[in-house]
């Protein structure tokens, strides 16, 4: 089985027009048309994950950051990480293929799997994507309301259960209950207007600044989760996606790219 059939089954589950415009999803480097012989599911192509899929035979790593933005780059040399990592990936015949922003937007795909996570119903998409055929069901953040309404401090605390995390950075809606819920995976600070618009009493997403905090007036509880919290679980839909469909390799999730922070 040759990794363009991989690769295209993915850009059937997880169009590559849902990307936005910035982006560079799609391969990064390497021949499709070779042999599949093992994939490798990471959140952050490394030097120690292109190690680790040596070490497994994979010649396939997909990753949900790219390696490189549109912004392109005018060398390959192994003097920085980009460079080191496509050195040794063309120096060892593999491919490298990134899924960030339509993974984001697509049905089923990771801001699907947030709302998911945090039991909201009646899910609409916050940002609808500007491919309007696909609009309806794809774009970027979700929207829907909790089973039942809550207490800020109460849904900080079911946010933290459900994401697994230790701690939570929040401002706003003191007093109100809180019911109807936006979230977007990632940084998600330019949505904070959209989220206020459609009527959110809360929008949980990550990388949110000091002053972004106080867009809202307070008058809609905006959490940050931190980026990779709020995206870690697309390496698995990556790879169910991939386990669904295929059998004849091996394709395992990376143990080499997990962000560790410890709070003293």
């Amino acid at each position: 089985m040759k990794i363009k059939e991989v690769t295209d089954y993915l850009e059937q589950r997880f169009p590559l027009c849902l990307q936005e415009d910035f982006d560079n999803c799609g391969v990064q480097c390497g021949d499709v048309e070779q042999e599949v012989t093992g994939v490798l599911v990471c959140f952050e192509m490394t030097e120690k994950v292109i190690e680790e899929a040596l070490a497994m035979k994979a010649n396939l790593v997909i990753s949900h950051h790219p390696l490189m933005l549109r912004r392109g780059i005018c060398k390959i040399e192994p003097k920085d990480r980009v460079g080191r990592v496509l050195c040794k990936a063309l120096g060892n015949g593999m491919v490298l293929y990134s899924m960030h922003t339509n993974i984001d937007s697509a049905e089923g795909g990771g801001n699907d799997v947030f709302a998911e996570k945090l039991g909201l119903q009646a899910v609409k998409v916050l940002v609808p994507t500007h491919e309007t055929a696909l609009a309806d069901k794809n774009g970027l953040g979700r929207i829907g309301r909790l089973p039942q309404p809550m207490k800020r401090n109460d849904f900080l605390q079911y946010v933290k259960d459900k994401m697994g995390l230790q701690v939570v950075r929040y401002y706003g809606c003191e007093e109100q209950n809180i019911e109807t819920v936006a979230v977007c995976g990632g940084g998600g600070a330019s949505f904070i207007e959209d989220a206020m618009r459609a009527g959110a009493d809360a929008y949980v997403t990550g990388d949110i600044k000091y002053h972004d905090f106080f867009r809202a007036d307070a008058q809609m509880l905006i959490a940050d989760i931190g980026h990779y919290e709020g995206e870690f679980y697309i390496r698995e839909i990556i790879y169910k996606a991939i386990k669904e469909k295929f059998t004849t390799f091996a394709a395992e999730i990376s143990k080499m790219d997990i962000l560790e922070i410890c709070y003293l």
